[in-house]
């Protein structure tokens, strides 16, 4: 019993990881389920063999002195299919449970169980393939082809949960596996198809993590960095094609520094910060990023141009001419750490000399004295 209930926690816990159901139980032993009535129990999912289903109660035609017969209590169902079937049960919350009967009746089985539960991974009914994915995640070996290409397949299934079970098992998967897996992964960070922000934040991140081996998602990262609902998916896309496309990176990281959540336009300025110079494709967008809203993309923006330093040199000098404070301030700083690479930009900054603000004044002296020393 121990085993079982081990396997059980085990799974439970795998199962909000994956992001089984709209709403999780916390972690810990599964509730169990409580031993059903007659009438109950006689309410089997659709598409469960009749043979496997316990009998229903039944009551022999009303005739005179004659006293209707209890109603016969359920057997134990031995089909695997049934089994799997019942093994997940909604918890009344949005989520799921195990149920604890099939539970008992699957480890009994031992291995024979994970056997007769692989092709149920294709079954015709949603049930039955959610309860064996959910039983097969538990022992999971990413060194076995079969399960790798059974749950592979599930990515592509029409059931969430069953798309999210597909989804922790490819993150314990080889990166070989996980890389022929890309296509799949791809298509579900379309919100239309994976309505779960968590599930497609999971999948930006693993496709990040492959680095150049997913290049061929690169496409449907940029949309989900965007356009995708949620804050975390488009922060996460970001990244992840920061990884992925490398030194190339620059001008679809960018497209980050103008969306609407400061959160995301911050990882978008500190992952060209971390680009170094092989930002300077980004520069303009940086330049502009000195008059955020945020003082923490402010600064992240201003140390990536200090970074590409020369080549940004005229996009930092236009934001003098602009009516930011910030902008012209930090515009200032840029070219007094670029120092004798900005001397382009000397013109610009004299004008400052008579700027209204008087730290203004103050930063294009120093830039001045440090664009006109020796290098």
């Amino acid at each position: 019993m121990n085993s079982r209930l081990s396997r059980l926690v085990v799974l439970a816990t795998l199962a909000a990881a994956s992001g089984c159901g709209s709403s999780q139980p916390a972690p810990g032993p599964p509730p169990t389920t409580v031993t059903q009535s007659p009438s109950a129990s006689a309410a089997q999912p659709a598409g469960v063999d009749a043979s496997a289903e316990p009998p229903a109660a039944t009551t022999p035609p009303a005739t005179a002195n004659v006293k209707p017969a209890p109603p016969t209590a359920p057997q134990p169902a031995t089909g695997l299919r049934d089994l799997a079937g019942r093994y997940l049960e909604s918890d009344g919350t949005g989520g799921w449970r195990t149920n604890e009967r099939a539970a008992l009746e699957l480890e009994k089985l031992g291995p024979e169980a994970a056997a007769g539960l692989l092709p149920l991974l294709a079954d015709r009914q949603v049930e039955v393939r959610r309860g064996a994915a959910f039983y097969l995640l538990g022992s999971f070996n990413p060194n076995e082809p079969e399960l790798v290409k059974a749950f592979s397949a599930l990515l592509d299934d029409a059931d969430r949960t069953i798309r999210g079970i597909g989804l922790s098992a490819a993150r314990q998967m080889r990166r070989e596996d996980q890389t022929a897996a890309v296509p799949r992964l791809a298509a579900m960070l379309d919100p239309a198809r994976e309505e779960k922000p968590a599930n497609r934040e999971s999948v930006a991140r693993l496709l990040g993590g492959l680095k150049t081996d997913a290049a061929g998602a690169l496409e449907s990262l940029v949309a989900a960095a965007t356009s995708d609902p949620a804050t975390q998916v488009r922060s996460a896309s970001l990244i992840a094609i920061a990884q992925i496309a490398d030194t190339q990176a620059a001008p679809l990281v960018a497209k980050g520094l103008t969306d609407e959540d400061a959160a995301v336009r911050l990882v978008a300025a500190v992952r060209l910060r971390q680009l170094g110079a092989g930002s300077a494709p980004a520069s303009k967008e940086l330049a502009a990023a000195l008059a955020d809203s945020d003082s923490r993309v402010r600064a992240a923006a201003a140390e990536a141009l200090v970074k590409i330093g020369k080549p940004a040199v005229a996009e930092i000098a236009a934001q003098l001419a602009q009516n930011s404070l910030d902008g012209r301030k930090l515009a200032l700083y840029c070219l007094n750490k670029i120092g004798p690479d900005a001397k382009d930009a000397a013109p610009q900054v004299e004008k400052c000399l008579a700027d209204s603000d008087a730290d203004v004044q103050k930063l294009a002296a120093a830039a001045l004295a440090s664009i006109n020393s020796k290098p």
